[in-house]
This record gives C-alpha cells, structure tokens and sequence, in this order.
C-alpha cells in the first residue's frame, strides 16, 4: 500500500497518531510496535496495514486505519530542562508528550556553560530509538534559565515550533509602512472609496486590545430596519501579496494570544499601528453594509472598500455598564439599546435555527513585569461582547453568501457534522446522567435541546464538554460553506485580518478583479491557515495551564471549595471558582473509602453510599503544584 506523510503526535501508553497532510483525511493510529522510535511532532512517512472496523450497540461502524511508521523524515527541534545526576549531564524535554530523557555529554555541558536549570534547544539523530536506551541530546541553543522573567514561556512557544523572532527583511518593509492615510493614497484610486468619515462609528473591544480589526456602526431607518454597518481593517491595502510581510503572515498563519505577550501575525507598526482602527483618525476598511429586519434577515448588503473615522473606542465593559444603568452618554445609549435590541433579534434567529451555544467558564489571567501570575478570574461573557459576537457572525454569513453567489474561490469556515461513532459515545456518556441523546442528534437543533436540558444542572459541565468532544474541530477548506455548530448553510472568516491570514486572504479575493487566478492556491493555503490555528490554540492552553499551577504554588497545603467537574477511572478532576482544575488521584479516592462504579461512572462511598458525581461541591486540600507536569494535585480535606 502507499505511503503517506504526516506529523506524529504520541499518546499514552506508547501508542500514537500520525495526522496527515490531506485536508480531511483520518489519523491513523500507531501501536507502540510500529512507532519505529518517533517523538512527539516527528515529520514521519506511514504506511497503512491494516483497516478494522469497531462495532458499537447501535450497530454504528467506524473505519480505523493502522499504520507503521516506515521512516523518521525530519525531527523536531525539543527544548528541555537541563539537570545533572552526579557527574552525567541529562535533559527533560518541556513536551509532556515525551516520556524520555536524553544525555548531554560533558564536552556540550562545557561548551555551553550549563547548569541545572537552563532552557535548552536539541535535537535528537533520525536514526536514534530513545525508547530503548538513553539518547545523545545535541544542543543547539540556550534560551536561558528556567527562573529567567519570561524563559517559561518561551520555552513553550519554542517548542511548539511558533515564530516569534522577524526577519531581517520583514522588519524592513514593515519600517516603510505609513503611519497615516494621507488623501493621495485613497483619492486616485482605480475603485474610488466610499467615504464614511461622517457616520457614527465606533469600536467596542477589551481594555488592553491593542490591534483592533473591526469598528460598527447602526442607523435606524423610518419603517423599523436596521441599516448595520461592520467595518474590517484593510490589511490588504498594506501587505502586498508575495512581499516579505505577505509570506510571514502565511507561515505564521495567526497571532497567538498568551498570558505575558501576544505574538502577532504581523509587525506591531502594522498590527498595532496604521492597520489598526484606532479612533479620530482616518483609516482604510473594508465594510461590508446590511439592511437587517426586525426578524434578523438581511434584506440587502453590499461590500464595499471605504474610509472611515471611528469616532469612539469603547470597551466591554463601559458598553455594559452604560446597558446596564441607562444613564448619561446620551445619543451613545440610544445607539448601543438599538445594538442590544438587534443583538437579541439576531441571537433568537441563530437559537431557534440550532445553532449551539457552549458556555465553559474562561479565564482571565493577569501577570507583572517578570511574567508571574498576579491573578486568575473567571472571565464571562455580557451584553457587549454578545453584540460584538453576534454582528461579526452575521457579516461573516453575508460575505460568505456572496462568495458563493459569485462562485469566488473562497476560503470558507468548515464545521462537519459529528460521525456515528462520536455520537454513540456522546449518548453513552449522557445515559449514565439519565438524559436521552435524540435519535437526530446529527443535527444542532437537537444537541442544542440536550444543552438546554442539563443547563443549570450538576450534569451541565461534563455534557457540554461531552457534546464538544463529540464535534470534529472547524478548519478551512474552499468547497464547503456549511458549520454545524453555528447551523449556517454558509460562513467564512472576514472580520479579523489583523490577527488571521484567512481573513487577510478573503479580503484579497473580495478586492481582487480577477478572483479565479486564486483558485490553485486556495487547498495549501486552508491547510496552513488549519494547521498554525490548531498549533496557537495548544500554545494558549500550554500557557495558561503553566500560569495556573505557577499562581498555585504559594497556596500547597491551603484548603478550597472546589467542583467536581469529571469522573475517571484513574481519579477525580476538580475545579475552583477562578476556573483553576486539578485532579484527586485514585489512590487518594480509594483511601476515603470511594470505590469507582463502573456502570454509573461515579465514585460511591462504601459507608454511607453517597455518590461523588459531576457538580458535587467538595472541600480539597492543594497538595502540589508541579510546573514541570503542569499539574496539580488535590487530596480530600
């Protein structure tokens, strides 16, 4: 059988996944025999060996490819902690997901000054088989050491193969960038712009955002219809396709957010600069207007390139604040009621079709200078970002109405429907909760029916994250508008240019006078945009998880009120107010006299037969806060 490339991605157990390169294709499963020595994020070539099917009580099949790894093309490049051992030199790699040490020899360890503690960037030989003996490290680099302000983060964002450094000649075609619209550059153009410098609009976004993409406005007519304004950066103007800026954007893919630093797409005298639709100054959008009734359906829209002049930056919170009061602000109140009111109107309109709405506690985490957590909050959703939310899906379902009107070669936002042997064992999961997954569960409307169900209810957690787990992940594709979980027949990404090369490149098409010649390019482009979204959104979560054990370590030994937010086999994972989670190991279960009951999925006291369920509430003692697992671990008080 042919052999296929991908990226290994290790597992528990020895065992892994090799993800291949073709858009949509399954993993194949690796057993630990056919490893062939990968790491984690290893570039490998696989061979097919087998298919089996796995039946299931509802008769579902699902296919499983196996697969040997035939050769190690390119290994990655690792960064570990340096530590010694007497003598011998070691070091542990910052990758969970690799469950070996490798040795640094004594010439290295000179050469570079180590000591215990340093931050370091290796390689390991194609040829090597860690898993038998300890492996020779060759050490490239040093980051620096582990108690550095800002080394434990980079360590991860270099481990996670994220650029962060710009090239020479990025970084000077970035210096050329203007820092104002001057008329010469807008006025003389081939397409003349629309002016919209008079309208009233605004931006609404977080305290400390500092690349805005998107600005609205909203105007009343005399019958009742809403004249919605979103008005997007228009990055294209300043990133000329196939420069030095366009193939960085491209390899980068997407800005990463992370608790001490935002790594952007593009440099900050773009991003954060003359891109950026900062207010009382003139800036280049692209804008796409609708005419929107009172059911939430646009009558009418076009896209047009404009100029605009925010006259206002708000913020979340000041918008639900003012809501919220219904004082001062004047004409601004009457503008964000109006808002509030389409809002809500667009928001029925998306319920009532199935679109489904998850809402897991997020977090909000503030560090100092040094990078140390100062502070961990839930961060929860209001008014003002639900308008934002709602007017942004809105404009990314008309632009991606128009694409297909037109057939553009588009980049659209793919969201698949969930395959039967997900689905089999979302209802598997529910039935132990005692709810009943619809036979139609392939459609959101109903999903979102078992989400309404079990909201408010201890059950809520695990069957929303139940229900999430069920969902393949959304990825760019060019033929195929639809997204399950929004219920829409057609939706792309448009509104944030700034921080997403799809976006960037939707605009390039919108704007271009002869689309089709982007047609070719569009598959490698969806798969790069897929791929460096799915990298950034491990980054953040590595991060955050790092800042949430660091925040912990001052509090070993201290008591909480916590949630039961998941029942295992292998333990108890529980959940803090500030969205902090960690896990009762089942040893210390077992010694409170908690056995696991298999069939309820539960664990049952053998003294007075409570039941430790999902939203059980629990008083835990921390007992350790690991940063190099990033993981901690509670014990029952």
């Amino acid at each position: 059988m042919r052999t296929q490339t991908g990226t290994f991605v290790s597992a528990a157990k020895g065992f892994g996944f090799v993800a291949v390169e073709e858009i949509g294709a399954d993993d194949i499963f690796i057993p630990p025999h056919f490893v062939y020595g990968a790491l984690h994020g290893d570039v490998v070539e696989v061979r097919v060996v087998k298919d089996t099917r796995r039946h299931n009580e509802s008769a579902d099949t699902e296919k499983r490819q196996i697969g040997r790894i035939v050769q190690i093309i390119k290994r990655g490049t690792y960064v570990g902690t340096f530590y010694t051992v007497g003598a011998q030199g070691y070091v542990k790699p910052f990758e969970l997901k690799i469950p070996y040490v490798f040795t640094v020899p004594p010439k290295t360890r000179n050469r570079f000054s180590l000591v215990d503690g340093h931050q370091i960037i290796f390689s390991v030989d194609k040829k090597s088989r860690p898993e038998n003996m300890p492996t020779a490290a060759f050490v490239t680099d040093v980051l620096g050491h582990i108690n550095d302000p800002g080394v434990d983060v980079l360590s991860l964002v270099h481990q996670a193969s994220i650029p962060y450094e710009w090239p020479a000649d990025v970084m000077e075609e970035a210096a050329n960038a203007p820092t104002e619209v001057l008329p010469e550059t807008w006025e003389n153009a081939a397409r003349p712009r629309l002016d919209l410098r008079s309208w009233r609009i605004c931006t609404i976004d977080g305290d400390d955002t500092k690349d805005i993409d998107d600005a609205i406005s909203l105007e009343m007519t005399e019958d009742g219809l809403y004249k919605l304004g979103v008005h997007i950066a228009d990055v294209t103007h300043y990133v000329t396709e196939g420069s030095p800026l366009d193939r960085e954007a491209l390899r980068r893919g997407t800005s990463v957010y992370l608790a001490d630093r935002v790594i952007p797409m593009l440099p900050h005298s773009l991003s954060s600069g003359i891109c950026s639709l900062f207010p009382e100054v003139d800036r280049l959008a692209l804008s796409c207007l609708m005419t929107v009734d009172g059911a939430g359906n646009v009558l009418d829209y076009e896209i047009r390139e404009t100029i605009i002049n925010s006259c206002e930056r708000w913020t979340y919170n000041e918008v639900e604040n003012l809501l919220a009061t219904a004082e001062g602000a004047g004409e601004w109140l009457v503008f964000f009621q109006h808002l509030d009111q389409l809002r809500e109107i667009l928001w029925q309109k998306r319920r009532k079709r199935g679109a489904l709405d998850f809402d897991f506690p997020e977090a909000k985490i503030r560090v100092d200078s040094d990078g140390r957590p100062i502070s961990i909050e839930p961060y929860s959703r209001n008014r003002a970002t639900a308008i934002i939310e709602e007017c942004m899906i809105l404009c990314n379902e008309t632009v991606a109405t128009y694409a297909l009107a037109k057939k553009l070669p588009f980049l659209y936002r793919t969201h698949e429907p969930p395959n039967a042997m997900k689905l089999t064992q979302l209802t598997r999961t529910a039935q132990n909760y005692g709810i009943k997954i619809p036979a139609q569960a392939a459609k959101p409307k109903a999903l979102q029916k078992v989400l309404d169900k079990v909201a408010d209810t201890p059950a809520a957690y695990v069957i929303s994250g139940a229900v999430l787990r069920a969902l393949p992940q959304a990825l760019y594709t060019p033929d195929n508008p639809t997204h399950y979980g929004l219920a829409s027949d057609a939706y792309a990404h448009f509104t944030s240019p700034i921080r997403r090369y799809a976006d960037l490149q939707v605009h390039r098409i919108l704007k271009s006078a002869k689309p089709q010649k982007y047609k070719t390019a569009l598959p490698a482009i969806c798969a790069q945009a897929s791929r460096t979204e799915r990298a950034a959104e491990a980054l953040e979560r590595e991060v955050a998880q790092l800042k949430k054990v660091q925040f912990m370590e001052g509090y070993e030994g201290e008591t909480f009120t916590a949630t039961v937010s998941g029942i295992t086999a292998w333990g108890v994972y529980v959940m803090l107010p500030s969205t902090i989670e960690g896990m009762i190991p089942i040893e210390l279960i077992r010694k409170a006299g908690l056995h696991y009951d298999k069939e309820r999925k539960c664990y049952v006291s053998k003294r007075n037969r409570e039941a430790l369920t999902p939203g059980t509430q629990l008083e835990v003692r921390l007992l350790s806060a690991d940063t190099d697992e990033r993981k901690l671990t509670f014990g029952l008080k």
